[in-house]
């Protein structure tokens, strides 16, 4: 099943039993501050409001203007857009383990879109399945943890750097090792269909300031063990 394809389909876990590969668009090249820039998944579209771009984003303006033309042009409409930025230095190995961006639990959904840019070392991806097995709770389980204990190695690979690619939340990535202190500047445009409730996000001071009582719980994950 395409990118595209799963766009307006309800799937769930069972995705992961089939290999999903990012789709490479198209080469660009982006102009950020000089200062470092850490954002996270920070809001610029709801329902009610224009697309609302903070002047901190302005030089990802014309990146989330073709990005959101690609959505109209295969009829995938989501009402929220986040955009997320790290920018600058290279301060910790949290990225370097096998990870998917979005929801993806038991619960079938149609999944959000995310346009991703990397300079160099570009991310890297993994062309492996795995089958999630019955008893796995995603609410309980840390996903992320179970690819990374079962990932083949062999089956990992990278596209160009500074090319705009698009995965979903069924295309297994990651950040590839660098040392700390590296100077790197990944970039994602999120087309979400549902809002991400979360008080770790980076507000926007374009858009009403939202407190949700909610926090990244991945830490309260544990590993999976098969019985």
């Amino acid at each position: 099943m395409g990118m595209w394809t799963r766009a307006n389909k309800n799937i769930n876990l069972a995705q992961y039993s089939t290999v999903c590969d990012p789709e490479c668009l198209w080469s660009m090249k982006l102009s950020p501050p000089k200062e470092r820039q850490y954002i996270l998944r920070m809001m610029i579209a709801c329902p009610g409001h224009k697309v609302c771009i903070p002047n901190e984003l302005e030089w990802l303006r014309d990146l989330i203007a073709i990005s959101w033309a690609k959505q109209l042009s295969h009829k995938v409409v989501h009402p929220f857009i986040y955009v997320t930025v790290r920018h600058g230095e290279v301060t910790s190995t949290t990225d370097d383990d096998w990870h998917a961006d979005g929801f993806s639990t038991r619960i079938s959904h149609n999944p959000e879109q995310n346009y991703i840019w990397s300079s160099n070392p570009s991310t890297e991806f993994l062309r492996q399945s795995f089958n999630i097995p019955e008893d796995f709770d995603p609410l309980r389980h840390n996903l992320h943890w179970y690819f990374q204990d079962r990932a083949n190695e062999k089956l990992a690979y990278s596209l160009d750097p500074e090319t705009v690619v698009l995965i979903d939340p069924y295309v297994i990535h990651r950040r590839p090792k660098v040392k700390v202190g590296t100077t790197r500047t990944f970039v994602r445009i999120s087309f979400v269909p549902i809002e991400i409730r979360d008080d770790v996000c980076t507000p926007n001071s374009l858009l009403p300031a939202k407190r949700y009582g909610t926090g990244d719980f991945r830490h309260e994950l544990t590993r999976f063990t098969a019985r």
